[in-house]
């Protein structure tokens, strides 16, 4: 369900505060502040990620905190659809199983595409469990922009994600302003 967000009313010197101004004033707009559009989900199943060195989109399988609906579990589960429009805060990360080969790359991806500066890129050089993060900021129309976390890598062979614990792939949205 969408929202938005309250806009103040004008008022002119010598009019009285009536209970509706107030409303729309102060209510709507705490009410609102005490409860932003925020999204935290994590992936609980490893996902196989190809040596294609393409940009492939994380799924979240696993919701912590979505009270606004914009994402599913279902459908496009990679995808967090804002509901409100304006500027979100996001962080995302990624965890690979051990692996030297290649490099591990991660970006903040928006529509499809990057986001820019929003990447990060690692060369492991130990077999042992690896992670990487990203953030950005992004602006969304608050009906069909979408965020994803978009990861690739250039091992010789496909790669999985590693989930539970420290690097559990994740993604974590807020909101900042309109």
């Amino acid at each position: 369900m969408a929202r938005t967000v309250p806009v103040a009313v004008t008022e002119s010197p010598g009019l009285f505060v009536t209970s509706a101004t107030w409303n729309a004033q102060v209510r709507d707009f705490n009410n609102f502040a005490l409860g932003p559009p925020v999204f935290w989900g994590y992936q609980s199943s490893a996902q196989s990620i190809p040596n294609a060195n393409a940009m492939t989109a994380l799924t979240m399988d696993t919701e912590l905190l979505d009270p606004d609906g914009g994402h599913s579990t279902v459908t496009n589960t990679s995808r967090y659809t804002p509901t409100v429009a304006g500027l979100y805060f996001v962080a995302g990360n990624a965890g690979w199983v051990a692996n030297t080969a290649g490099d591990r790359r991660i970006q903040v991806g928006l529509n499809g595409g990057a986001v820019i500066g929003s990447g990060a890129s690692m060369d492991p050089t130990q077999a042992v469990l690896h992670g990487i993060q990203t953030t950005s900021f992004v602006t969304c129309n608050g009906t069909t922009d979408y965020i994803e976390i978009m990861c690739a890598h250039s091992s010789t062979s496909a790669l999985s994600t590693t989930v539970g614990g420290l690097f559990a792939p994740s993604m974590r949205v807020f909101w900042i302003s309109r």
